[in-house]
């Protein structure tokens, strides 16, 4: 008697480690079905070109405005930027999200998240063409950079709809003296 109590026990454990086992595959089936399948790549030709940085320090406060002017240099229309900043020079990773500090001007930038988006227009999402420039300023930047990382974007549309990619095979590092 004692020995069939026993193997009731271990066949409960069984039952209950597969219905584990096939709950979890089939969350997992579930899930899956939430990621994409396919990320937005940028084409190979996406560039910009700082053609103009200067960094000063506003005279009525402790504060620094950026004066930043991009010329898009590549083969592609882009849709705006990414833009972080370092503090030190010994630091590796652009932490300090400048996009929060820009001001309008023309062509009226769009912050969405912590990127900078150019004006859209109706015909195209892309606005900055190539060989275009755009200048923006960044007011009220409380630390002295000094270095700027820029990474541009551009929306990609695979089907009916399109989607934000940023390009990380363009990145631009430029030093920063701010006086």
């Amino acid at each position: 008697m004692k020995n069939k109590k026993a193997l009731s026990v271990m066949v409960g454990y069984i039952l209950l480690i597969t219905f584990g086992i096939v709950l979890s595959i089939i969350v997992y089936t579930y899930l899956k079905t939430y990621l994409p399948k396919e990320f937005p790549k940028c084409p190979e030709g996406v560039s910009l070109f700082i053609e103009e940085l200067n960094c000063t320090q506003n005279s009525t406060s402790e504060n620094f405005e950026l004066n930043l002017t991009l010329k898009n240099n590549g083969k592609f229309n882009l849709a705006g930027y990414f833009i972080h900043a370092t503090n030190e020079s010994s630091q590796e990773i652009a932490t300090i999200d400048l996009s929060q500090k820009v001001v309008q001007k023309t062509p009226v930038p769009a912050i969405v998240g912590n990127s900078v988006i150019f004006t859209k227009t109706s015909e195209d999402v892309n606005f900055l063409k190539p060989n275009n420039q755009v200048t923006h300023y960044f007011i009220n930047i409380t630390q002295n950079l000094s270095q700027i990382e820029i990474i541009p974007i551009r929306y990609e549309t695979k089907t009916a709809n399109s989607k934000l990619a940023s390009c990380g095979d363009a990145i631009i590092l430029e030093k920063v003296a701010c006086s």
